[in-house]
C-alpha cells in the first residue's frame, strides 16, 4: 500500500502548469503570426515560453500584479475579468486562439486572467518583447494591431450590454463563437459551448436563471436546441442574425 500511496501523492503533487521553451520542430507557430514577416516570426518565437496547461482554473495573472508577460492563446480559452468594489465579478472578454492579452498598463495588469479549460498558451517577457519591437518596427505595428481589436471588441460589449435585449445577447454570443471551428461543428450544426452557464450570464451582464429563460425564448423560436449541459445545435443562422440586428428593446 506504500508505494500505492506515495504514486497517488505524487500525482496530486503534479503541476498543472508546465513550462517549457519554444521548440522550433514540435510547436506549430502562433496564431498571431500570420500577418508577420518571416524574420518577425523568428524574433518573436526567440522569447517565447510555452505554457502548458492540463486543466482549466489556472491564474495567469491578477489585476493589480506586476505586468512582466504579454500572452498569446494558441490553444484553449482565457477569462478576462475584473471586481468591482463590492466584489462583484464583470466577465470582460473570453480571449480565444489567435488572441493576445496581458499588455501592461502603467506597468501593471488591470484585469484577471485565467484558463478555463486544457490551453496551450505563448507567453513573452515584456521587457524582451520591447527590445524586439525596437529592432522591427513593423512588429510593432502588427501588435498595435491586435491591440486596437481587443480594443474594439470591448466597445463592442459595451454597446452589447447597453443597447440589447437578453435574448439578443445570448443570440450574439452564440454567433461569435459559429466561426471557431475548434467549437462549431458546421456539417451538424453543433456547438459546444467552451464555457461555463455560469461566466455566460457572468459575461453576458445577467443572472443565471435570466439565461435560462433567454435560452427558452431561442427554442420557442425556432433558433436553437438544447442537446446537453455546452452542446448546442443551431437550427436558423439566419434567424439569429435577424434577431441579433433588431431593434432593441426601448
Amino acid at each position: 500500500m506504500k508505494p500505492l500511496s506515495r504514486a497517488l501523492k505524487s500525482i496530486k503533487a503534479a503541476p498543472e502548469i508546465r513550462a517549457r521553451p519554444f521548440d522550433r520542430v514540435t510547436d506549430h507557430p502562433s496564431r498571431i503570426e500570420n500577418v508577420l514577416s518571416n524574420r518577425e516570426q523568428q524574433e518573436l518565437r526567440s522569447i517565447a515560453t510555452v505554457l502548458d496547461y492540463g486543466r482549466g482554473g489556472a491564474i495567469i495573472f491578477t489585476e493589480g500584479a506586476e505586468a512582466r508577460f504579454v500572452y498569446a492563446i494558441d490553444e484553449g480559452i482565457v477569462r478576462i475579468s475584473r471586481h468591482a468594489s463590492n466584489g462583484q465579478r464583470q466577465i470582460l472578454a473570453f480571449m480565444v486562439p489567435g488572441d493576445l492579452f496581458g499588455i501592461p498598463d502603467d506597468g501593471i495588469y488591470v484585469n484577471t486572467a485565467e484558463v478555463i479549460c486544457p490551453a496551450r498558451i505563448y507567453r513573452f517577457g515584456w521587457q524582451r518583447l520591447s527590445e524586439v519591437m525596437t529592432r522591427e518596427p513593423q512588429l510593432q505595428q502588427h501588435l498595435l494591431m491586435k491591440v486596437a481589436h481587443d480594443l474594439r471588441q470591448a466597445q463592442r460589449q459595451i454597446m452589447i450590454l447597453g443597447h440589447q435585449t437578453t435574448h439578443q445577447r445570448l443570440a450574439t454570443f452564440l454567433l461569435e463563437f459559429l466561426h471557431y471551428p475548434e467549437f462549431y461543428d458546421e456539417k451538424n450544426s453543433c456547438l459546444i459551448l467552451p464555457i461555463s452557464r455560469f461566466d455566460l450570464a457572468d459575461y453576458l451582464g445577467i443572472a443565471r436563471e435570466t439565461l435560462a429563460r433567454a435560452f427558452t425564448k431561442l427554442e420557442y423560436d425556432g433558433l436553437v436546441r438544447r442537446l446537453d449541459f455546452r452542446a448546442i445545435q443551431i437550427l436558423d443562422v439566419v434567424g439569429l442574425r435577424s434577431l441579433k440586428s433588431s431593434e432593441a428593446r426601448r
